[in-house]
């Protein structure tokens, strides 16, 4: 066996040679891939075997190399080390030649793991030859120790990044951190993720689906799969559907086994190409109130200048006070200074905002946009000493106490953007020391009041929006202001739009609005069915907003209990049962918490009434995201009867599938049948077993997501 390996040395080695001379030229079949892809499985075996070898030769002694069972012994170990080696190098030669390796940068690599295997066959051929002199063998063995070990570090770097292999050695220069007023969107919020989290497999070395993330220019150009991002888009492209995608999907990245995206790293991508992807934009230059610019504040320092000097609340206080409707967090870890951040209009009244005085000291920065906040309001939130910024957008105020402010003596920032508030109530707040910036966005105040104002204080940039005259812009979509989407009772339907004069148009059958004969949204309308609402705002010289779609479901018999006959998967098992008969919907986010999932097995589920009721129609609340792998069930089939163990078919439905053109959305997939008396319905949904060839991950199995049985 021993000389069977040997005699495949030589042409192995030969044909090592050949592939290195004509490399350029090379071309692999895909059948010959397969054989290039097991370098990195095979590589450590010659590794060992060197290290092995040199060791024995180094410190072994003399007497001992003379014995009958150590030549044996070393002759099998040098032998097996220089055909793996050859092996090794071939594998790794093939494999540089698939896209995604750069043929300068693994050069140096290639050429160093090809001579380690020069040099092992030339070492066993010429064994003979250092009999005779045993110390001169030591000089070969070491270069050739030292050779491989250079290979496999120059390997890790291509394969993790540079200086892989000594990193938890090398001195690190970090770089500094700067402050929240010096920062940089791109440079110092959205590069650090890419270089943490991307990079490795995204660089001039090694660019898996040709993308290389190095550049501004190479980021902008994207990879084989086309460009990374699309504002266009409601999931935003191609780097934010990988992202989401389950991480066991095989083209969710970061890859699973790498180490994965933080919420809050998903949130700053997700946010910085939502607002336009721009590198050179300063944190400063966005608003306050804005996502990018919150997320930037927990991950960026405050600078120097903000020093507080006050006491910490205590801990037990602020979870007492902090809930789903009112979230309390400090601006930074270790400091003394809170925001308060919140949330759900119908929850909200002016005691939420007065139980926060135990904490009148260290709050720093309050967030109430959209909130139905009163004028008497501003009475409570004066008492706020240290404020330093404040978030009135869009509420409720009229301006008439707007006064009060003037205790905020540390104000730095006050948005009121939305609100009917006048030059003078504004003109009232000039003489606040800190204030430099206020927002007006949408409000009756125009350019010259604004120059009345900067006259006054011209420390303080009021800002009002945009004032492109001779620029045709695109109208927001309007904004659908219900909370609940589930009716049970006759429910006010709520839609507006913040452009003064935009017309809303809306449809509640399906189809879309046009700006003919679709009705105006000019009142109020009450509404007690199962739809599917459709609206889009025009206005005269503004291109037609996009659509917003929402389906509003009806539930007219509320189920006692439900049973879960399947496994749903463990990482989309919401509240179990209760999650299909709970009554709350859910958003697209399928990792709210509020979704079942279905993958490997249908989704088998019972539904029991204490007593019987009239059905005729049953409706699943289901999700669509084709680039997550999530589409409507194959079929859904319905069984019904007042005896649980003899049920008869009611229905069976196959929804319509999406095509790749589709969007992600909230649908309504609903089952008709004859009205039957039932005590118990039995669905059975079936997952799509083999997702359509367009598909990027065709063949694979989709996901079905259920939030909601309606039952009518």
């Amino acid at each position: 066996m021993k000389n069977i390996l040997a005699t495949l040395l030589i042409p192995l080695n030969s044909l090592l040679l050949l592939f290195l001379i004509f490399d350029d030229k090379l071309i692999v079949p895909l059948w010959l891939q397969v054989a290039g892809r097991l370098h990195p499985v095979i590589l450590h075996f010659p590794i060992v075997l060197v290290l092995i070898y040199f060791v024995i030769t180094l410190i072994i002694p003399k007497k001992t190399k003379a014995e009958p069972w150590f030549i044996d012994l070393s002759g099998w170990l040098l032998v097996i080390a220089a055909f793996m080696a050859v092996i090794t190098a071939l594998a790794g030669l093939l494999l540089s030649r698939e896209a995604g390796y750069d043929a300068d940068n693994i050069a140096l690599h290639k050429y160093t793991g090809s001579i380690t295997s020069f040099l092992l066959v030339s070492i066993y051929f010429l064994r003979s030859y250092f009999k005779t002199n045993p110390a001169l063998l030591n000089i070969p063995v070491v270069c050739t120790a030292v050779l491989i070990i250079w290979a496999g570090h120059l390997g890790a770097d291509i394969t993790h990044g540079d200086n892989f292999v000594l990193a938890p050695v090398t001195p690190t220069h970090t770089k500094p951190q700067v402050s929240l007023e010096d920062a940089f969107v791109y440079a110092d919020l959205v590069e650090p993720i890419l270089e943490d989290k991307c990079m490795g497999c995204h660089n001039s070395k090694k660019a898996k689906g040709e993308l290389v993330m190095e550049t501004k220019e190479l980021l902008l150009k994207g990879g084989k799969n086309g460009k990374l991002w699309d504002t266009a888009k409601a999931d935003l492209g191609l780097l934010m559907q990988r992202i989401h995608l389950p991480e066991e999907a095989k083209e969710h990245m970061p890859p699973k086994g790498k180490p994965q995206l933080t919420d809050e790293e998903s949130s700053i991508l997700y946010e910085w190409i939502k607002s336009g992807a721009e590198f050179d934009k300063k944190v400063t230059d966005l608003p306050v109130t804005d996502t990018l610019h919150i997320l930037a504040s927990k991950v960026l320092k405050q600078s120097s200048d903000e020093v507080y000097d006050f006491a910490a609340a205590d801990e037990k206080q602020i979870i007492k006070l902090s809930n789903n409707n009112r979230v309390i967090t400090p601006v930074a870890m270790e400091s003394p200074a809170l925001v308060v951040n919140f949330y759900n209009k119908p929850f909200y009244n002016s005691k939420e905002l007065e139980a926060l005085q135990p904490l009148n000291t260290q709050i720093v920065e309050l967030n109430l946009g959209n909130m139905p906040v009163s004028d008497d309001d501003l009475k409570a939130i004066a008492q706020f000493v240290n404020l330093r910024y404040l978030n009135l957008n869009f509420t409720s105020i009229t301006g008439n106490t707007l006064q009060e402010l003037n205790k905020l003596r540390f104000l730095k920032s006050l948005s009121l953007s939305g609100t009917p508030v006048k030059p003078s109530q504004v003109a009232a707040l000039t003489t606040l020391p800190k204030l430099r910036a206020v927002y007006l966005w949408n409000t009756e105040i125009d350019k010259k009041d604004i120059q009345s104002l900067e006259e006054k204080n011209k420390n303080i940039t009021y800002q009002t929006g945009f004032k492109g005259d001779s620029t045709i812009l695109k109208l927001t979509p309007p904004v659908l202001e219900n909370d609940n989407f589930v009716i049970t009772n006759p429910t006010p339907l709520k839609l507006k739009h913040y452009i003064r004069g935009a017309v809303i148009r809306y449809t509640m059958n399906g189809n879309e609005p046009d700006s003919i004969s679709s009705p105006v949204y000019d009142k109020v309308i009450d509404i007690n069915t199962d739809f599917t609402l459709k609206a889009k705002a025009y206005k005269p010289g503004w291109i037609s907003s996009d659509i917003i779609s929402q389906h509003f479901f009806k539930g007219t018999y509320h189920a006692d209990s439900a049973l879960l006959l399947s496994k749903v998967d463990d990482k989309y098992k919401g509240n179990g049962a209760a999650t299909i008969i709970d009554g709350i919907k859910s958003d697209i986010n399928f990792a709210s918490g509020k979704w079942l999932g279905y993958r490997e097995n249908p989704m088998e589920v019972m539904l029991l009434f204490n007593k019987p009721v009239e059905a005729s129609s049953i409706t699943l609340s289901m999700l669509q995201q084709i680039g997550a792998y999530i589409f409507p069930p194959a079929q859904v089939t319905v069984w019904g009867g007042t005896d649980k163990n003899n049920l008869k078919l009611l229905t069976t439905v196959k929804p319509q599938q999406p095509t790749p053109e589709s969007t992600q959305e909230n649908l309504a997939v609903t089952c008709s049948f004859s009205k039957t008396s039932v005590t118990c319905i039995k669905l059975l949904v079936m997952p799509v077993r083999s997702l359509p060839a367009w598909h990027g991950g065709k063949g694979d199995k989709a996901w079905a997501f259920v939030d909601e049985v309606f039952v009518n």
